[in-house]
């Protein structure tokens, strides 16, 4: 095999994507869509492109550091998965086609947004996404890879369950965390703040509240289970869920103090939200020194009860509505609160669909 500068890690290093070829592909996908989504939306009305939206396309004004941060750090991911298929598929120069392939994505993506209002096309856009997908692709280079990723891998396959399953799952888990950054959503409930039922919390009937404790509990019970069935190892997992559980609950208080109205900044928590946080952590804990199958059976009975009794408790605001408890002037606005709040509503149905058929995966090759 050749060892090229990008081709391939060393050989002393373990490459679990060279062994299957496609179980990149399927990230790569999932980024590519979200990518996709972050860039057309709204889609539609479509309109001719003006001469003044081209003009402002090729000559940019009005670049912010914000802008070029976030187009640059978006597009790291797409870099680097585009990395891994190109080199389980045994192409030469991986790291250039990527660079390539990326470039060429962002420029059809920025190109499009000529044809849709509200958005503004920008040259500038396409160099920070083609920067930081050089950025992810660079972290194959051999010195990198030797140093960081290389290790970073061999964590992965130790860590999290091995193949196509594992990538799945920790695919799921990142799109949990985006969703998390939107502090309007309440913390494993569907809904938004600012929504009917949140604007006299202490005149909620007591059976609301219980049911809101119920649904908390339940999803973050499940949400544990979710994790413990993902990782390697008879068990566990308890540390791994505490900390992803803490990292959201940062994300959600920064975000909050940030891009929400003062008086709203600390809605998308309450007493009922904590109690009920509190008590699925204390009933995942002895759930999660079963064996794998039943915990992954459990993470399919708790994600379902705690999506239908979070339906149940769910109070939902138009967009418009949504839009005003943000206090955001750099743009992106919709874009992002719509993204994270379809996120956060399908997360529940992808989770199942991934336990169910991972659960039945197993059963059959245990069969076999």
């Amino acid at each position: 095999m050749s060892s090229a500068p990008g081709n391939t890690a060393p050989a002393s290093s373990p490459s679990p994507d060279a062994a299957e070829p496609g179980r990149h592909r399927v990230s790569l996908a999932i980024c590519v869509l979200v990518l996709a989504y972050a860039s057309l939306y709204p889609f539609q009305p479509l309109r001719l492109a003006s001469p003044e939206a081209i003009a402002l396309y090729l000559r940019p004004k009005g670049i912010t550091g914000f802008d070029v941060a976030l187009n640059f750090v978006a597009y790291i991911p797409l870099g680097a998965l585009l990395v891994l298929v190109l080199r389980a598929a045994g192409r030469d120069r991986p790291i250039s086609r990527a660079a390539s392939v990326a470039f060429g994505f962002s420029f059809v993506m920025e190109t499009a947004q000529l044809f849709i209002p509200f958005r503004v096309a920008s040259m500038a856009d396409v160099a920070a996404n083609s920067a930081g997908a050089l950025a992810g692709a660079l972290l194959f280079l051999p010195s990198v890879y030797r140093s960081l990723t290389g290790p970073l891998a061999v964590l992965r396959e130790r860590i999290v369950v091995p193949g196509p399953w594992g990538d799945a799952g920790l695919a799921l888990l990142a799109l949990w965390i985006i969703a998390q950054l939107n502090p309007a959503l309440p913390f494993f409930e569907t809904g938004n703040i600012g929504s009917p039922g949140d604007t006299n919390p202490y005149r909620v009937e007591w059976s609301l509240l219980m049911l809101q404790v119920i649904a908390v509990a339940l999803s973050a019970c499940g949400f544990g289970l979710f994790v413990s069935a993902l990782l390697n190892g008879p068990g566990g997992a308890l540390r791994f869920t505490a900390g992803l559980l803490t990292a959201a609950l940062w994300f959600k208080f920064i975000t909050a103090a940030v891009m929400l109205k003062a008086p709203l900044s600390a809605d998308w928590v309450n007493e009922a939200r904590v109690i009920g946080l509190a008590a699925g952590m204390l009933l995942f804990i002895p759930l999660r020194a079963l064996g794998r199958p039943a915990r992954t059976y459990l993470a399919i009975v708790f994600v379902l009860a705690g999506a239908l009794f979070a339906k149940v408790v769910g109070d939902y605001s138009p967009l418009d509505d949504l839009l005003r408890v943000f206090n955001w002037p750099h743009g992106q606005l919709t874009t992002f609160a719509t993204l994270t709040r379809y996120l956060h509503e399908i997360w529940p149905l992808l989770a199942l669909a991934f336990l169910i058929a991972s659960f039945v995966s197993r059963q059959r090759s245990a069969v076999r």
